[in-house]
């Protein structure tokens, strides 16, 4: 007999709060975050606003993935090393404990971020396009509908939504063809 598919908690975009970057230069709004670690967290995933061109957060002992989801794209320059081109729908992976300036390529724009303490947690994000009835079944810990509406388990997602499965998930694009971050992490 088949297994019933199985629901999972879903956040909601227009419930998220707006809160001002830790350096104070920016907004953003925290999905969800999980464990303790360096940061006060194991692993956490937020949107920020990208208003303008500014310096990031300093987050030690931190590990980001930042994948530009709205406008044209920016340039990362991070101490230490060249500049990092970032295209939209690109994850860009760089130590979040390294002073970080971002060049916007044109305003405004929004970025997913996904954080993990290095000494604990291990992670990526992956943008999948499905077409329209199209189903995928992958190891996740956050889906985030970035386009068209998805159903995640028994979950509808509309854009700007996460799931939240914690493991093995169905995911089908509904009505038409849909895109989603799929994040994965894992502890070391």
């Amino acid at each position: 007999m088949a297994m019933p598919p199985s629901s999972c908690p879903i956040i909601r975009g227009a419930t998220l709060e707006p809160r001002p970057w830790v350096n104070g230069l920016g907004i953003s709004r925290n999905i969800a975050q999980f464990g303790e670690g360096a940061g006060g967290f194991g692993w956490m995933i937020a949107i920020a606003d990208l208003t303008g061109d500014a310096a990031f957060s300093h987050y030690a002992g931190i590990d980001r993935v930042f994948t530009i989801i709205e406008g044209q794209g920016a340039t990362l320059t991070i101490e230490g090393s060249g500049p990092l081109r970032c295209r939209p729908f690109v994850p860009a992976s760089f130590p979040g404990d390294r002073p970080t300036h971002c060049t916007m390529d044109g305003l405004p724009g929004r970025a997913f971020n996904l954080l993990l303490d290095r000494a604990g947690w291990r992670g990526g994000v992956t943008v999948r396009s499905l077409a329209a009835g199209h189903a995928v079944t992958l190891r996740a810990a956050a889906v985030h509908c970035l386009a068209g509406a998805l159903a995640v388990g028994v979950e509808a997602l509309g854009v700007g939504d996460t799931a939240l499965p914690a493991g093995v998930v169905t995911m089908v694009a509904r009505d038409a063809a849909a895109m989603a971050l799929v994040v994965e992490v894992e502890a070391v």
